[in-house]
């Protein structure tokens, strides 16, 4: 039977593997939680804040030493982040807000109760400029075609991810529709070799407004670049289906969420609701070392 769920996300996603909503924030909502982004921040480069992504490094595990030049601030739902957790309760509200969790519903073609949390970070610009290389997110680039033709058909709908900017965004460039087959040959020699920052046939930046919201496909190929003079702050998170947790696992629980998970107390329904879908996945690999899904 044809799911009663909306679909164009998920069917912009199966297109292009990206989909696009403009003016999903309110200014006074961008307003709002650019207000406490800016705290988190401010609290992170004063190195208060251990969950970073320093400036150098792409993948997990990130560095503990200290350095205010980072181009990311991790686990905005963590209880310990600002004092009893003040500054990551504003953005409980965003990650569980209906109009969010609708998209996602969309996509996954699942409904709010079939969703599980996953992981809500901050991007930022770091203090001097700073590439990320091509990469999909879920699949190593070392793999061979017949590999990676498997790999990109398992579970594509098993979670989606997104970037909301509250500041103009020029950083994510994507090559369209790479999320549905292997690399060409051009790609795999540019995504494996020494440098993996140049420029790709095909390849699209995806300009964002203060407000605006791009869901993607993790495994389409993707890459970044941060500018240190020019402000960037845009959340970034993923939602699960319950029903395929286990292939998200690795790439959800590499990131140190199931350590304080438990603590995370919300007056936020939903957030309560997904908070449990994840306890459960963390429960089901407890004890298990699932590494990480990309080195570098």
């Amino acid at each position: 039977m044809p799911s009663a769920l909306p679909h164009k996300c998920h069917d912009d996603i199966a297109d292009t593997g990206f989909c696009v909503i403009r003016n999903f924030l309110t200014p006074e909502e961008v307003t709002k939680y650019k207000v406490a982004a800016q705290k988190v921040i401010d609290y992170a480069r004063e190195g208060k804040w251990p969950d970073v992504r320093t400036r150098g490094k792409q993948f997990p595990p990130w560095p503990k030493n200290f350095s205010p030049d980072i181009w990311g601030v991790s686990g905005l739902l963590h209880p310990d982040l600002g004092e009893n957790g003040e500054l990551s309760k504003p953005f409980h509200d965003l990650y569980a807000c209906d109009k969010i969790l609708d998209v996602a519903s969309d996509i996954l073609q699942q409904p709010h109760d079939k969703l599980s949390m996953e992981l809500f970070n901050m991007l930022i610009n770091p203090l001097t400029d700073f590439g990320l290389d091509w990469h999909r997110d879920t699949i190593k680039p070392e793999v061979s075609p017949e590999e990676e033709a498997e790999q990109l058909l398992q579970d594509p709908y098993a979670g989606t991810q997104f970037n909301l900017a509250l500041t103009e965004d020029p950083c994510l460039i994507v090559i369209p529709g790479s999320h549905k087959r292997v690399r060409t040959e051009e790609e795999r020699e540019k995504t494996s070799n020494d440098n993996r920052k140049e420029f790709i046939t095909g390849q699209i930046t995806v300009q964002l407004h203060p407000g605006d919201i791009v869901f993607y496909n993790n495994n389409i190929l993707h890459r970044a670049e941060y500018q240190a003079k020019n402000e960037r702050i845009t959340v970034h998170g993923s939602y699960g289906s319950v029903d395929h947790g286990k292939s998200r696992a690795k790439g959800v629980l590499q990131h140190g969420v199931a350590k304080w998970l438990p603590r995370l107390e919300s007056d936020n329904e939903n957030l309560n609701m997904l908070k449990g879908k994840l306890e459960a996945l963390a429960k089901e690999f407890e004890g298990v070392d699932l590494g990480y899904a990309l080195d570098g």
